[in-house]
């Protein structure tokens, strides 16, 4: 069990669980009001990128010449997510720096992505899992694991969740609002 693993409580179907799982719960105990106040006024500032993916990067590579948006791009096309690891000088001082302060290891990679109302992504995987922090959702923001036949939700309620993203999955946002959430990788 990983450094990450031994800190978070794990949730399957909504209780708690011994053993590791598709999702895991990290206290983070982030004021959801005041963090949506910080993501409003920087999004009016530095506007989400993409069509149905739309994303903010929040930490960057040492040297950024695009910090906004260098590391919102796929996987393949960017470099090894360990090195988007600073925050982006605007950022500091700020409450979503904090919040990313409170995870109990280093994080990497960090972006705000916002799902389009009534979008959902292809199925995919990703090349390492995710922590999401719901910032605005709703019932009907969900993530499906095609191969586990498993659907889930990660509430706005101040938390981190560890979504295990390598396995098969895509991620659907059914309701009438933006869907934003601040998302780190796992690790390197």
């Amino acid at each position: 069990m990983t450094e990450a693993t031994s800190t978070m409580e794990w949730l399957v179907a909504g209780r708690a669980v011994a053993e590791p799982a598709l999702v895991g719960r990290i206290p983070l105990d982030a004021d959801v009001d005041r963090l949506r106040q910080e993501v409003d006024a920087l999004l009016i500032r530095h506007p989400l990128i993409f069509e149905s993916t739309r994303q903010l990067a929040v930490q960057v590579r040492p040297g950024s010449t695009d910090p906004w948006y260098e590391s919102c791009y796929e996987e393949k096309d960017i470099a090894p997510e360990h090195e988007y690891n600073t925050l982006n000088p605007e950022l500091r001082g700020t409450y979503l720096a904090e919040v990313l302060a409170r995870f109990p290891f280093p994080v990497y990679r960090a972006r705000l992505l916002a799902l389009t109302p009534r979008t959902c992504y292809s199925v995919h995987r990703d090349a390492t899992a995710r922590y999401h922090v719901a910032i605005t959702t709703s019932e009907h923001a969900l993530f499906i694991f095609v191969e586990q036949d498993r659907v889930i939700r990660v509430p706005a309620d101040g938390h981190g969740y560890f979504v295990d993203t390598r396995e098969v999955h895509t991620a659907m946002n059914g309701g009438r609002d933006l869907r934003i959430h601040l998302v780190v990788a796992a690790g390197p």
